[in-house]
């Protein structure tokens, strides 16, 4: 019973972080106090957590695909690596230096095709 849930939840939570991964940057980053790497933490943690529940869905997801959508399954394909990809932009944005602001661009619109990716594949494939 539980791991029958665990794949639609772990999607579900997988999701939510997304955006709460995304407005929690914002906030940290205009916060003053402390170093910025030290106060980054909290969104390196819930995008790294993204990740590993996105894999989670993945992973119980996979037996029930049969009646789904393929072009959804596509969608939460390239969502997926979309999400890899922003983890390791992510963690380059981590050092100082003058590449950090095309970076950051580059982090902010893998960010926005995740959710266009995700949202997309949510409703192909409910």
């Amino acid at each position: 019973m539980i791991l029958a849930l665990a794949g639609p939840a772990s999607g579900w939570i997988a999701l939510a972080l997304v955006p709460l991964t995304a407005a929690a940057g914002w906030l940290l980053r205009r916060l003053r106090a402390g170093s910025f790497v030290r106060r980054m933490r909290p969104h390196y943690v819930l995008g790294y957590l993204a990740l590993a529940f996105a894999f989670v869905h993945l992973w119980f997801s996979m037996g029930g695909m049969a009646g789904a959508d393929s072009l959804g399954i596509w969608l939460a394909t390239f969502a997926l690596v979309a999400l890899g990809c922003q983890a390791i932009v992510g963690s380059n944005l981590q050092s100082p230096g003058d590449y950090r602001r095309p970076l950051r661009r580059w982090h902010i619109g893998i960010f926005a095709s995740v959710l266009v990716l995700a949202l997309g594949h949510v409703l192909l494939n409910r």
